[in-house]
């Protein structure tokens, strides 16, 4: 349905019109800085403080479970990275854009760590978590080279360590699902909207038994 079909049919339904409009200060969307978000093209809350661009439902139950107990490596980096610095003891995160690498690691927080890498498909990008030769507690999938990301990240996890692969649900990244379901991992998926997004997506964690986040 185009943008102006939906226009026409909801002006022709009052009751949908006024509830739309009512969501711009009181509801789901105004407590989460939805419209925030939308507004300023950068995944906040509705105090403006950074969050990744997941899902919310995954935000509410990452954070509550994330302590500075935990080591976090994330492929991909921006406001995803001062959110996990505020809860974990350390992040690291691996970033291809050299000018989003230069804008973000100019005042990121005292705990996180950033590294440049130019991307190449199955090279450095994706292995630089075992090329550091730590284990890490959280490794987020949120960046380019997905499933072959998700391939590495196992070798780089603490015994009790868990992989977070967001948009899940396309089927781009089938294979690297597939891949971490086949090497034991189970898989829980936290579906809806994200930050000034509309549409449905999921952010998932594969985790085994006895992980890091008490699942």
């Amino acid at each position: 349905m185009s943008t102006f079909s939906s226009l026409i049919k909801v002006l022709f339904k009052p009751a949908h019109l006024r509830a739309l409009l009512s969501y711009d200060n009181k509801g789901y969307l105004t407590d989460v800085g939805w419209f925030k978000a939308f507004d300023s093209h950068s995944p906040v809350d509705k105090d403006g403080n950074p969050i990744p661009w997941v899902t919310y439902s995954f935000i509410d139950f990452i954070k509550e479970r994330l302590g500075k107990q935990h080591t976090v490596f994330e492929f991909g980096s921006g406001n995803s990275t001062f959110f996990y610095a505020k809860y974990a003891g350390v992040v690291v995160s691996v970033e291809h854009d050299k000018a989003w690498f230069d804008k973000i690691s100019g005042n990121k927080p005292e705990n996180s760590e950033m590294i440049y890498t130019e991307l190449i498909r199955g090279g450095d990008y994706c292995q630089m978590p075992i090329k550091l030769e730590e284990k890490f507690d959280i490794i987020i999938v949120d960046g380019r080279d997905r499933v072959n990301c998700c391939k590495q990240a196992v070798e780089a996890l603490s015994p009790t360590g868990v992989v977070v692969l967001d948009d899940s649900e396309r089927e781009v990244y089938r294979e690297g699902v597939t891949f971490l379901l086949n090497k034991g991992f189970k898989h829980l998926s936290f579906s809806g909207i994200s930050p000034g997004l509309f549409y449905r997506k999921s952010t998932s964690v594969f985790y085994k038994a006895d992980n890091c986040l008490g699942i």
